[in-house]
């Protein structure tokens, strides 16, 4: 007998209205992207520090004190780096912007006649051009902006800190009731498909948060490195390029490329030696080989459950397709692709299809048709 459901039909108007709702909720999220991205942040801070909680509740602490412990501690960290490091960046970047011009002058002067010689044309005069037309715009960019304004402690800053400060306290509500979050989310997910939606999405939740616990941990590494053979070769803002080559790791190969030419640059409007370059050159190519061979493999690839190859595998097949955007999502693509495939496998294992072992009597085999 086939099942008839007795449940409610949406009619046009309700499904019109549900639309139009969905629709007004996208365009809230743009239009007050600025109320949202603290609410956003504070949700993924709060789904990578869920584990760490768990564990703690699990051996008997309870949820309420392991939060605040952890929030506290991390946030504390993170104000002492922005209280200590931020002064003295924003003083290097104003110091080293004012040196730019009389550098770009001596250097252009040098080459100038060997560009004029080989090149027929004064490169380096087009260049410094180039260079200082774009100097007022860096300066007066939000990033540089928001350092000056820390520094100085202007109401903006002000703004900003008050923002900053609602995302523990947002956070330690996300943690506080992330299951009974997850679990409103999961109640408007049709009955028929429930169980396979909250198996697969807790598979993507464990892999993702691997994913990005274990990326994020090669980035500290990698920042300190940076920082510290930044630093020991005397390279100025060495701190800052250090841990921004270090988390521009997030973007494989791309990243790493980008952070080299910067690096560079600014070793030579420094004055910088062409040995000095060749340190850095020589910094990157190791940073690149402990990465590759050891640290990705082994911390993110142990997060995830996936091996080294499959990881090289999916950068170079994200390349191939995508460029770069498609070396960018190759590893959460193959996270998500790896606990839905492995569900899909499990059932397919697990069915009457697989399972039967002959052809059952009275009916023709595969062989027999053909």
């Amino acid at each position: 007998m086939r099942h008839v459901s007795t449940g409610k039909e949406f009619s046009p108007l309700e499904k019109r209205l549900f639309i139009g709702a969905l629709l007004l909720f996208v365009v809230s999220l743009w239009a007050f992207r600025s109320i949202w991205i603290p609410v956003f942040v504070s949700y993924f801070l709060a789904f990578l520090l869920n584990p760490v909680v768990k564990r703690a509740e699990r051996r008997g602490f309870g949820r309420i004190g392991p939060i605040v412990t952890m929030l506290v501690a991390v946030f504390a960290l993170l104000g002492a780096f922005l209280v200590l490091m931020v002064p003295r960046v924003a003083v290097q970047l104003e110091e080293f912007f004012h040196r730019i011009p009389g550098i770009l002058a001596m250097v252009s002067e040098k080459f100038a006649p060997l560009s004029i010689q080989y090149l027929g044309y004064d490169a380096f005069s087009q260049w410094q051009g180039w260079v200082l037309n774009l100097l007022p715009r860096i300066a007066s960019s939000p990033a540089m902006g928001i350092l000056g304004d820390l520094a100085s402690g202007t109401v903006r800053a002000l703004n900003l800190l008050i923002t900053l400060a609602l995302i523990p306290i947002l956070t330690f509500y996300f943690l506080k009731d992330y299951y009974r979050l997850n679990e409103r989310l999961m109640n408007l997910v049709p009955r028929r498909y429930l169980a396979d939606v909250r198996e697969v999405s807790r598979r993507i939740s464990h892999l993702l948060g691997g994913l990005i616990r274990g990326q994020f941990l090669v980035c500290i590494v990698l920042s300190a490195y940076y920082s510290l053979v930044f630093t020991g070769l005397g390279l100025e803002l060495g701190l800052l390029l250090g841990i921004f080559s270090g988390f521009m790791n997030l973007v494989p190969v791309v990243g790493a490329l980008i952070s080299l030419v910067i690096t560079v640059s600014v070793a030579l409007l420094g004055g910088g030696s062409v040995a000095l370059c060749v340190s850095i050159l020589g910094a990157f190519l190791v940073a690149n080989l402990i990465d590759t061979t050891f640290l990705t493999p082994k911390i993110v690839g142990r997060s995830m459950g996936i091996g080294a190859l499959a990881i090289i595998l999916a950068l170079l097949a994200g390349g191939e397709l995508l460029g770069f955007l498609g070396v960018l999502l190759a590893l959460p693509l193959l996270a998500v692709g790896r606990a839905v495939g492995g569900f899909l496998l499990e059932r397919y294992l697990s069915s009457n299809y697989y399972r039967e072992e002959g052809p059952v009597e009275g009916k023709q085999t595969l062989s027999d048709q053909i």
